[in-house]
């Protein structure tokens, strides 16, 4: 049997022969499993979306599954490609760097990211989808309308690691507590680590609404021009990004965006294009 010449094997069994081996062979290289409606995607049977829980109203658990802001609009983008959402909860630092996508964990990154000009180096953002301003949160007290004079307060001051809030305070010569999650940012207040904190509004407007937090008010805002994108690989299928904007489009058109808006933020929006 194992005499035999290859040439004498028929054509089907060769390529029964083949076939786990070409399998083996795609997976290892990290192929894509094909498109859908043009799309390529990692696995074409779901849209996949790394994300980092909790971070409300952007992403939270709910009903022992993962929803919120974010979760609702990437939920849009797979009704249009038409299949179901994967949600796969990834450590905040990946999803920042972007080598979750680097990495083939997730065809999107949606997460509240920042789209920076460090990022977009090395990732492709879709158009952005919300405007951030940055809230001050701590226990009752003075308002503050701008990092300068909340500088000037000589306060403890803590902001979430690499994020807008925190490079504009830094830049106005704050030396604040950085921490790494927006869950380790309000528990350094509670904790009092900190005497306030500054964090993306719609996440501070979370904060305010839990009853557990009733001892902290807003203690001003002020505007970075910061703005939130989906996050997909630089290299990747450009047919994905144009996917996401075409739905984000197609959302603020038909009134979907606005409802998803009020379910979760509460307010109007108005978002640059």
């Amino acid at each position: 049997m194992f005499g035999r010449p290859l040439s004498r094997l028929s054509r089907a069994a060769a390529a029964v022969l083949a076939a786990p081996l070409a399998a083996s062979l795609a997976a290892g290289c990290g192929v894509r499993q094909g498109e859908v409606k043009g799309v390529a995607l990692v696995d074409r049977t779901r849209l996949t979306v790394c994300t980092h829980v909790p971070n409300p109203p952007f992403e939270e658990r709910r009903g022992g599954r993962v929803a919120g802001f974010d979760i609702d609009l990437m939920e849009l983008v797979a009704g249009r490609l038409g299949v179901p959402l994967k949600v796969r909860e990834t450590a905040y630092a990946p999803l920042q760097s972007g080598s979750a996508l680097t990495a083939e964990r997730c065809d999107v990154v949606a997460s509240a990211i920042t789209i920076t000009p460090e990022r977009t180096a090395d990732v492709r953002f879709s158009r952005p989808y919300f405007d951030v301003q940055q809230m001050i949160v701590g226990r009752r007290g003075p308002a503050y309308a701008s990092p300068a004079a909340l500088a000037a307060a000589h306060l403890r001051v803590g902001t979430l690691q690499a994020a807008q809030g925190e490079r504009a305070l830094r830049d106005a010569g704050l030396d604040t507590v950085s921490y790494k999650t927006p869950d380790a940012l309000l528990d350094g207040l509670r904790a009092r680590r900190v005497d306030v904190v500054v964090a993306d509004h719609p996440v501070a407007l979370g904060w305010l609404r839990d009853p557990a937090n009733a001892a902290f008010a807003a203690r001003g805002r002020f505007g970075t021009g910061e703005q939130y994108g989906f996050m997909v690989r630089r290299d990747g299928d450009p047919a994905l990004v144009q996917m996401i904007d075409q739905t984000l489009a197609a959302a603020r058109a038909d009134g979907s965006y606005q409802r998803v808006y009020a379910k979760w933020i509460g307010l109007s929006p108005t978002v640059r294009r």
